[in-house]
């Protein structure tokens, strides 16, 4: 079968290749990719700003079929469309992962990083940390960014507190940013989401998204915040993953507010001044990536269609245009970018 593979160190390290077809273990589930989707993360792996085990095919954002079982796989069964967890494979015995933590877990094996991911005609996972998607979605293919969603769940719902009416701010109107907004929005927030003017069209999809401000410089946002809180915002999401995006975070946030950080830096050091944490008692959150609690409420919210997925992606590549995806995400050219192996057969 055809595979994304990152295979040796340096940028040039990657490629489409042919691979065996995975053969699903007690527990596990054979799946026929049908959308994978391209994350900050598998840049990073392309880049060699994580810990990536090579040879190993990338992709951990997928929805696809089952097409093959083995053993014990509860309810799942043939023909089911499921999406999963991407940390599926933890030693299931440490605190974290009793208690539903497993990407916090030591020993974690992630698909994507440590095992074969989804950027593939087929990917076998753990029936227990896959989730159906329902029948009767007109369009399966939106759960195809269920993951990086549910990465903003984790964080709006999980880590840290939201009180309707809340003034909540958003900087980077990137994928992370525009899943902060639809998330903070099903808990009640005022949504300001903040970005540069090279970031106009970005800015715009927040507002169609139900942001109720937008601003494309600092003293915009001042102003905006002002308007509605003139003593700061009571909760700042770093979704930019740039430094100045958090020192903006941490200025326009007032006194006891709770800063979330869903931006990642890929490793690289940054610089900022701290001590405002200090001076106004933020409390100052991180957020990996997603638990299994995360999943019930995130798939439940885009089951009920109370979040609107389907306008970030904008890009559908077949496997063997991979150059061409990995290098419009890098340059910011579209928001998700999505790869659909079926493209390449026809």
């Amino acid at each position: 079968m055809k595979a994304i593979v990152k295979y040796a160190i340096g940028k040039d390290g990657m490629g489409l290749m042919d691979i065996p077809e995975p053969v699903p273990r007690e527990g596990e589930l054979k799946v026929k990719v049908c959308v994978a989707g391209i994350c900050g993360g598998d840049i990073h792996s392309m880049l060699d700003e994580r810990i990536t085990e090579m040879p190993v095919t990338l992709g951990h954002e997928y929805v696809g079929r089952v097409v093959e079982t083995c053993g014990d796989v509860g309810e799942f069964k043939i023909g089911d469309y499921v999406v999963t967890l991407p940390a599926c494979y933890s030693c299931g015995e440490c605190c974290f992962c009793k208690a539903g933590l497993v990407t916090l877990c030591p020993d974690r094996k992630s698909i994507g990083t440590h095992r074969n991911g989804a950027m593939a005609e087929y990917v076998v996972v753990p029936a227990k940390y896959s989730f159906k998607v329902p029948e009767k979605a007109e369009d399966k293919s939106v759960y195809a960014l269920a993951e990086p969603f549910i990465c903003a769940v984790r964080g709006v719902y999980e880590r840290i507190q939201v009180h309707p009416g809340d003034v909540a701010v958003v900087s980077g109107p990137g994928p992370m940013g525009q899943f902060a907004l639809q998330a903070l929005k099903t808990r009640g927030a005022y949504v300001i989401v903040s970005g540069l003017k090279t970031d106009a069209e970005r800015l715009k999809l927040a507002a169609d998204m139900g942001a109720n401000a937008i601003a494309d410089n600092f003293e915009d946002l001042k102003a905006e915040v002002k308007k509605v809180n003139p003593l700061g915002a009571d909760i700042v999401v770093e979704a930019g993953s740039h430094p100045s995006s958090i020192q903006a975070c941490m200025e326009i946030a007032r006194a006891g507010s709770s800063m979330l950080v869903l931006g990642t830096f890929g490793g690289h050091d940054i610089t900022l001044r701290f001590d405002t944490t200090h001076e106004k008692e933020m409390s100052v959150f991180g957020s990996n990536s997603t638990a299994m609690s995360s999943w019930e409420i995130g798939m439940k919210l885009i089951n009920e269609g109370r979040v609107n997925l389907a306008p970030l992606i904008s890009m559908r590549l077949p496997l063997s245009e991979w150059k061409r995806g990995f290098e419009t995400v890098i340059n910011k050219e579209a928001y998700k970018v999505v790869f659909c192996p079926d493209l390449d057969k026809k």
